[in-house]
């Protein structure tokens, strides 16, 4: 009976500790709302003008009209929205 109860407890600390390392290795429980960069404060979000989807504004494509700057999620957007501003 004993021994039932030691290797029980023992798989229960085996599981946490290889779901622990799981986690690290392949990134799950970080912080998603803290940007890559070292400082570790918040990445700036912007809003892309063509599908409406946030990203961050140190990683985001973007575009320079007549003084405004527009980001964008992918060049994909960049490039409808470069199209539909000189079709205009």
């Amino acid at each position: 009976m004993w021994r039932f109860i030691v290797l029980s407890v023992l798989l229960v600390i085996v599981y946490f500790m290889v779901k622990s390392a799981l986690r690290g290795l392949f990134g799950k429980g970080k912080d998603v709302g803290r940007s890559g960069g070292s400082s570790g404060a918040p990445a700036e979000m912007v809003q892309d003008p063509v599908c409406g989807m946030y990203v961050p504004k140190e990683g985001a494509y973007f575009l320079q009209r007549s003084g405004q700057t527009y980001f964008f999620c992918s060049e994909t957007c960049r490039a409808s929205y470069e199209k539909k501003l000189t079709s205009a």
